[in-house]
C-alpha cells in the first residue's frame, strides 16, 4: 500500500461543494507534485475551516489534453480556455472526498502557533499541524469515490458534465453513507 504524502489544500467554498457534490471530478491547478496526495482541505472565506479530505491521483498536463482529444472542438476550446484564462497547467483525478468536522481558522490559530492559512498548499509531513488535524477531525456521513475509466472529452476541463451529457458507460461516481 502507498504512503500518500499530505498537504494542506485551499479551496473556495463553491470548489468545495463541487467536489461534495461529485460534480467536480478533476482538480486544476498551475503548479503541483506529480504523485498522489491525500489533502485535507481548507475552505477560504466567509467558512474558514478544515473541513474535508480530498484525495488527488493521477496529475494529467492540459498540454497533453490537447493532443489526446484534438478530434473534439469544444473539449479543445476548454482546455485552451483553462490553459490562457485561468493559467491552469495541470489536472489531477479527484479519486475520493470524504467531509469531515469542521476546524476553525480560530481553532487553529489558537492552538498551532503561526499557522497561517495556505494560499495554495503546504505539505504536512510529521508536523505539529498534522498533528493537531488528525486528533481533531471526525469523518461525516459524505463519502464520494470517483472511477476514471475511460474518460472522454465531454469531461475534461468540464465542471457540470456528470449531470448532463457525459456517457455514463465511461464514468462511475459512487456516494456512501457510512
Amino acid at each position: 500500500m502507498q504512503v500518500l504524502r499530505k498537504m494542506l489544500l485551499s479551496f473556495r467554498p463553491d470548489v468545495y461543494e463541487k467536489i461534495k457534490s461529485g460534480l467536480k471530478i478533476f482538480e486544476h491547478r498551475r503548479n503541483f507534485p506529480d504523485e498522489p496526495i491525500m489533502a485535507y482541505m481548507y475552505v477560504s472565506s466567509p467558512v474558514k475551516a478544515i473541513m474535508g479530505i480530498v484525495y488527488l491521483d493521477k496529475r494529467h498536463c492540459l498540454s497533453d489534453w490537447l493532443e489526446e482529444y484534438k478530434e473534439d472542438s469544444n473539449a479543445i476550446a476548454r482546455i485552451k480556455e483553462y490553459m490562457e484564462t485561468y493559467h491552469y497547467r495541470y489536472a489531477m483525478e479527484i479519486a475520493k472526498f470524504q467531509e469531515t468536522s469542521k476546524i476553525s481558522l480560530d481553532d487553529l490559530r489558537k492552538n498551532v502557533p503561526g499557522f497561517v492559512a495556505p494560499q495554495m498548499y503546504i505539505y504536512l509531513d510529521n508536523t505539529e499541524l498534522l498533528k493537531y488535524i488528525e486528533s481533531n477531525l471526525k469523518m461525516k456521513d459524505v463519502y464520494v469515490e470517483h472511477l476514471f475509466d475511460g474518460i472522454n472529452g465531454s469531461q475534461v476541463c468540464a465542471l457540470e458534465c456528470i449531470f448532463r451529457n457525459c456517457d455514463w458507460r465511461f464514468y462511475g461516481i459512487f456516494f456512501y453513507k457510512k
